[in-house]
């Protein structure tokens, strides 16, 4: 049996999305917009990323590389959950009551994450080229540890869109 559906069927699936479009921030700052995915410092769980997914709500007008951006290091300063998003039950359960990951559409981050997986590359005629959804199967190769985070970034154009992340708990 797949590992991530053991999980899920063990409870320890989780996802989160978007409800609105948003902008996606760079990493040279501590302000961070768009989606943004934390373990809090302490939570005994690691967060076992299995897939991002970045759909632009909005044509670009010029050329952006959209990336995942992770923390350099655990933190024990938390992350300040400016704009937080619902974290739902990966079993269909509903919004969920024990989830640690904690996901935001804006938060201000203890440090400046740096790049660390391509999502995708949007080019300068988008209109012409289809749909524009980028879809990462991380399958377990991203963990967050106790103080860490990740979230969507860019390079050159900042984009606008609806991200969402799915992931699973399990013990440190």
């Amino acid at each position: 049996m797949d590992w991530f559906l053991e999980q899920a069927r063990l409870g320890n699936m989780f996802r989160a999305c978007n409800q609105a479009a948003a902008t996606v921030t760079l990493i040279n700052t501590s302000t961070a917009t768009g989606f943004i995915l934390s373990n809090p410092f302490g939570s005994g769980k690691k967060l076992v990323i299995r897939d991002a997914i970045f759909a632009y709500t909005t044509v670009p007008t010029a050329t952006a590389i959209v990336f995942l951006a992770q923390s350099i290091a655990p933190h024990t300063t938390a992350v300040t959950h400016t704009t937080p998003l619902a974290v739902y039950d990966g079993a269909g359960g509903g919004v969920s009551s024990v989830a640690v990951g904690r996901a935001d559409a804006a938060a201000t981050t203890p440090n400046l994450p740096v790049y660390s997986r391509l999502l995708g590359y949007s080019p300068t005629t988008p209109a012409t080229t289809g749909g524009l959804t980028f879809s990462d199967y991380i399958n377990g190769s991203m963990i967050l540890l106790p103080g860490t985070y990740v979230q969507v970034s860019y390079i050159t154009t900042a984009p606008v869109g609806i991200a969402s992340m799915s992931w699973a708990e399990v013990d440190v």
